[in-house]
């Protein structure tokens, strides 16, 4: 991974684990990737076990753009002829490819591609199941039409990387969600608890609204020496070593 990849990838990272509800992470999962594997095209679909029939069920498209909702919806109503079915029902996640799982074209004959994708000239997809402890939770679809060419192998790549991120999140996310959201720790508890300054205060309530180094010296207007000093004093007395545990006391 080139250096400039690296450091996206890391901050992609901290943008998705700064989400504490689905209705922020659906957005930023689909803006942060197109940042390393650019689409024309992207969903991200909820998978739910009906309590009462035990059948999975694919539900609340989330898409950019969102007029390819349309698209999601179309696909979900006609599921069963799917040739990618299969991937949904995986406990644990994979990224798939159709220029990998098809030589040619043949995937541009598939009944459910001349239905629903040729309208938008899909000429390659990249699937991801979403799964965290044993259960299926989602499926993130990227496409391309002819005029970007295919996934290459290290997109697919970035994608597989970002997987277990994805996954802890989707599933923290969606257990807001389900059990209502979870008791937030006020500054003035975190202030009090881990002994901060006024300044380390500001930085960490600044972090917690997702803002990035670069950003917190802009809004600061300090030095970069003066901003790492106060990290680690925050990293020291909160007894982390990252950004993102740094982000998780917000819950605790």
């Amino acid at each position: 991974m080139e250096k400039n990849d690296f450091l996206l990838y890391n901050e992609v990272i901290y943008r998705l684990h700064a989400c504490r509800t689905m209705e922020e992470l659906k957005p930023a999962l689909l803006s942060q990737i197109k940042l390393l594997i650019p689409y024309t095209y992207a969903s991200v679909i909820d998978i739910r076990i009906d309590p009462e029939t035990g059948e999975m069920v694919h539900r609340d498209p989330y898409c950019k753009p969102s007029q390819f909702a349309e698209a999601e919806l179309a696909w979900i109503a006609q599921i069963d002829q799917s040739y990618t079915l299969w991937l949904s029902h995986g406990v644990e996640s994979m990224v798939i490819r159709d220029s990998e799982l098809f030589e040619g074209e043949y995937h541009a004959s598939h009944r459910i591609y001349q239905n629903i994708y040729s309208d938008y000239n899909v000429a390659d997809c990249v699937q991801m199941n979403i799964a965290f402890g044993g259960r299926s939770l989602g499926r993130l679809a990227l496409y391309r039409t002819r005029s970007y060419g295919p996934f290459t192998d290290q997109e697919v790549f970035y994608l597989r990387a970002l997987a277990n991120h994805i996954n802890l999140v989707y599933a923290r996310c969606m257990r807001s969600r389900e059990e209502g959201q979870p008791r937030s720790r006020s500054m003035e508890e975190l202030t009090e608890t881990y002994g901060l300054t006024r300044r380390e205060a500001e930085i960490l309530a600044l972090a917690f609204e997702g803002l990035n180094n670069d950003e917190l010296l802009e809004r600061l207007t300090i030095s970069k020496n003066t901003l790492l000093k106060h990290l680690q004093n925050l990293y020291r007395k909160c007894g982390v070593s990252s950004r993102i545990d740094l982000l998780k006391l917000r819950n605790e």
